[in-house]
């Protein structure tokens, strides 16, 4: 069984996070076990804290850590990777406006059985139907980043890693090239 944490970094997701947090409460799981899931709340001004704190109650794996000022996407994740500096789990960080499908956490996580294994990623598909004109664009969109990633790896919007980072440069536009 492999052991992880996820991370979700949130600034205003009020109309997402209950239901990113109730789809990863209901993760189909069979060689992985989320042990925490952890989120880091960056300067919110709108429901997002409160939510969380009603799933906390619900599911005590979940946490809500509160950034009063919102400091920038790395501020977030180094909050979280020093919360998470002594397991020795792998690591999650999921952004708080996606959906993961059933399966997502089991896929992403269990290649590391593999001790080679040092991070993994997903590929993000929209839910926006491709028939009407803005669905269209997003699906095009999201088609374009999956295939310049398959050369340049960009992912993320979803990515697992050992914990083996203890910070990432408060600067950095791209955390997953910092992970790496």
């Amino acid at each position: 069984m492999i052991t992880c944490c996820i991370g979700i970094m949130a600034y205003n997701e009020e109309s997402n996070i209950g239901s990113l947090l109730e789809a990863l409460r209901k993760q189909r799981l069979s060689q992985v076990f989320i042990d925490k899931i952890i989120v880091v709340a960056s300067g919110c001004t709108d429901r997002t804290e409160e939510i969380v704190r009603r799933f906390c109650l619900k599911d005590l794996r979940i946490k809500l850590l509160t950034e009063e000022k919102r400091q920038g996407k790395a501020a977030a994740i180094n909050l979280f990777l020093k919360t998470v500096k002594n397991c020795p789990h792998i690591c999650v960080l999921e952004s708080a406006d996606t959906l993961p499908l059933k399966d997502t956490v089991e896929k992403l996580v269990a290649p590391f059985c593999n001790p080679k294994i040092g991070m993994t990623g997903a590929h993000p598909i929209p839910v926006n139907q491709p028939d009407k004109f803005m669905g269209f664009v997003v699906h095009l969109l999201w088609e374009l980043h999956h295939r310049i990633a398959l050369r340049v790896p960009k992912m993320g919007e979803m990515i697992a890693f050992q914990n083996v980072v203890r910070e990432i440069p408060g600067d950095t536009a791209v955390d997953e090239v910092s992970i790496a």
